[in-house]
Order: structure tokens, then C-alpha cells, then sequence
């Protein structure tokens, strides 16, 4: 992707290490605790992810202290990261001047959304959510669910909702060249 979208700096942060229970409390890679696959991943406590949106909230303040506003700065994830994306990207604070360019789910979902509130820069922060139809893990009905909270909860920033034909919990070339597309129109090189 970098010899595609040469003026793209890319940040790849690594959840912290932390006990989920889903499997059996053991410690990995997560953003938050996720309890279980099999009922509404909206309806989780999501023990922890006020504090990973503060983490992606601080690296955003770091870029936007260095001169890139936040309307040249993308949230995008796969999974759990996707789903922090979505959390965090369209929750950012008033203390940021301008809405992000936008948010990038993969394979993810809108976590906690019992306790979601779109923000007024999220309102407008445009969304694009890829899903596949085989997805054993987050089922495409959550990525849908995921659409239907956030446009019903006053976003007008155009959720574009893309679902890949026989995808599992994967990304295909199909899906990364739309992504890039996407990235193209919403970050154009020559601003």
C-alpha cells in the first residue's frame, strides 16, 4: 500500500496484553475484554475500552501536535481493531479542531453500544465497513446491526456498509483495493 499512497504515514499500534474471557481469561493481544461469540457483541461490558479510546485518542493528539490536522488522519482496523476504530473515530472529543477523514472497520463491529454516543465530529465522519458473508467470528448480521446503531443514532457521514461474497474472518485483494480506493477519495495526494 505505501508505493499506492506514498503520502500516507502509517501508525500500526499492538493491543496491550490483557486477560480475555472468552478464552478462559488468558492473556493476549486485546484492546478490551470480549466475553463471548455467541451472543450480541453490543450488549458486552467491554471491560477496558475507555482506556484503549484514550490510548488512540492520545496517538491522534501526537499527529495533530505534529502539524497533521485531524481531517488528514484515518482510524482503521481488523477485528477488534476495527471495532475500536469504529468506538473511537466516531467519539472523538471536542478537543479536536476537526472531525478525522474517516474510519475503516474490517471484519469488526460496533462494540458497547449501549453506551455509544456519536460525537459532533462523528456525526459526519465518513464510514467504510468491509465485511464477509462467511465470517464465523463476528457474523455479518453484527457488521449490519453495527450500520443500523450508528445511522440511528444521527450519522450522516455516508456508512458504507461492503460485503465480500464467501469472506471468512479474513481480507481479500478485492476488499484491501477498495480500501484503497476509499483512501484515495477521502485523503486525495494533493492536498
Amino acid at each position: 500500500m505505501s508505493r499506492t499512497l506514498p503520502h500516507i504515514k502509517w501508525i500500526l499500534p499492538t493491543a496491550p496484553t490483557n486477560p480475555v474471557t472468552m478464552n478462559g481469561g488468558m492473556r493476549m493481544p486485546s484492546w478490551y475484554d470480549i466475553e463471548s461469540l455467541s451472543k450480541s457483541r453490543g450488549a458486552e461490558a467491554c471491560a477496558g475500552i475507555d482506556g484503549s479510546a484514550s490510548t488512540l485518542h492520545s496517538l491522534i493528539e501526537g499527529e495533530v501536535n505534529k502539524g497533521i490536522p485531524a481531517s488528514r488522519i484515518i482510524l482503521a482496523g481488523f477485528s477488534q481493531g476495527g471495532a475500536m476504530s469504529l468506538w473511537t473515530g466516531l467519539q472523538l472529543p471536542s478537543r479536536f479542531a476537526d472531525k478525522l477523514a474517516g474510519v475503516v472497520v474490517m471484519s469488526g463491529y460496533l462494540p458497547k453500544e449501549h453506551a455509544f454516543a456519536l460525537s459532533e465530529h462523528g456525526r459526519s465522519t465518513p464510514v467504510l465497513h468491509c465485511h464477509g458473508t462467511a465470517d464465523p467470528l463476528v457474523l455479518p448480521q453484527f457488521a449490519e446491526a453495527s450500520k443500523a446503531t450508528v445511522v440511528e443514532k444521527g450519522h450522516t457521514g455516508g456508512y458504507n456498509l461492503k460485503m465480500y461474497q464467501g469472506l471468512p474472518h479474513s481480507a481479500s485483494m478485492q476488499e484491501l483495493n477498495d480500501i484503497v480506493k476509499w483512501i484515495s477519495e477521502v485523503l486525495p495526494n494533493n492536498v
